[in-house]
């Protein structure tokens, strides 16, 4: 019997908590702000009215955002 691993979904704070990881100084307010102009990818899921995304959908953006950055300097 295989026993899966539940899935862990990160909320705004989690996702700003990661980007300070990557040396990106993001607020929960300015993120929130970015999922409210489609500047965020899409939510994996949502419960009630919070968003939640995977570790993977945020580092592929932190690694996007770093290299559009990247690109203007």
């Amino acid at each position: 019997m295989t026993s899966k691993k539940p899935v862990q979904y990160y909320g705004l704070k989690e996702f700003a908590d990661l980007a300070k990881e990557e040396g990106m100084n993001y607020s929960t307010r300015q993120l929130s702000v970015y999922k409210g102009r489609d500047l965020l990818p899409g939510p994996t899921v949502m419960i009630g009215d919070k968003a939640g995304w995977t570790k993977e959908q945020i580092n592929d953006w932190i690694k996007q955002v770093k290299q559009e950055k990247g690109r203007k300097d």
